[in-house]
């Protein structure tokens, strides 16, 4: 074999191994097994309906229940409840207990948020076991209407996202233009960013999830974010639809990734995801016939 052919071996052998590195990466989710979950806990059954988990920096884990303003600890390895603490918020009447319909929890440094279905933002210190912290409320202008879900912390831009089911303003602009398109048929679904700097919510949303490019995969797909989380390595976001079992990879300007179909025996309703620090995924979901579970898995290496 003469230099030349060696020299351009050498070349495509390179170039091979580096476009199987970028494809490697392209995906967050391909380094998951989705089908072999490394564990598979169930939860209290004072968790039933989990509806939103979150990890510390260092490490812990959090969940809290739907319809009340409660924050519980998780044994990682186990899933019982480690302590649990509820919040409170000063009204023109007294300093009452925070009830509402609660969606999803997320940690940014060592402050709590939780939101509501409206949009309604609570943020708070961490409590002890059994006490009731004070929280301070937080309107995005949001309702019942775009049925608020999904919640997360973007350390890049100092903000929480928030994820919703539906999309109003755009439906009534179709409308407006004489659209006979139904609720249903509105394929775009809104993350909105509440900046953390400024403690203001930015009414143009950070970015679109387009449904449209998931049908190019299967004309079955339904998907209404019910989570979403932010891999801090990669700065992608996954986002989790209880309504079809889809998992989403999207990248920060919100351009579609991967679109993963979690198993219905495992992931019945799927309402929570978290990532650790060691890139272990974990999804938690709602007790449908049975406890709630949590199921962990590992990223491939």
């Amino acid at each position: 074999m003469s230099r030349f052919q060696n020299v351009l071996l050498m070349v495509v052998l390179i170039s091979f191994v580096f476009c199987r590195s970028l494809q490697a990466e392209e995906s967050l989710l391909s380094r998951y097994d989705l089908n072999r979950p490394s564990s598979r806990l169930k939860l209290p059954a004072e968790l039933k309906e989990v509806s939103g988990i979150t990890v510390s920096e260092n490490g812990r884990l959090f969940a809290q229940n739907d319809e009340e303003g409660k924050v519980y600890e998780l044994d990682h390895d186990t899933g019982r409840i480690r302590k649990r603490f509820s919040i409170r918020e000063k009204r023109w009447f007294g300093n009452l207990p925070v009830e509402g319909d609660f969606e999803d929890i997320a940690l940014a440094g060592n402050r709590f948020f939780m939101v509501t279905s409206a949009g309604v933002l609570y943020g708070f210190s961490e409590g002890k076991d059994g006490q009731s912290v004070q929280s301070l409320r937080y309107e995005t202008g949001l309702n019942d209407l775009y049925d608020v879900e999904g919640l997360c912390y973007d350390p890049e831009t100092e903000s929480l996202l928030l994820a919703c089911k539906e999309y109003p303003k755009r439906l009534s602009l179709k409308l407006l233009l004489g659209s006979k398109k139904k609720k249903s048929t509105i394929r775009e679904k809104p993350v909105y960013a509440f900046s953390l700097n400024t403690m203001t919510f930015d009414r143009t949303p950070r970015f679109l999830i387009d449904v449209g490019e998931f049908l190019k995969k299967s004309k079955r797909v339904k998907f209404k974010p019910s989570a979403i989380t932010r891999h801090p390595g990669t700065g992608n976001f996954l986002v989790l639809s209880a309504v079809g079992r889809l998992l989403v990879e999207i990248t920060s300007q919100g351009t579609l990734v991967d679109v993963v179909r979690l198993s219905s025996k495992d992931h019945p309703q799927p309402e929570g995801i978290a990532l650790t620090a060691d890139n272990e995924l974990l999804i938690s979901n709602e007790g449908v016939s049975g406890k709630a579970t949590l199921l962990r898995y590992s990223m491939r290496k």
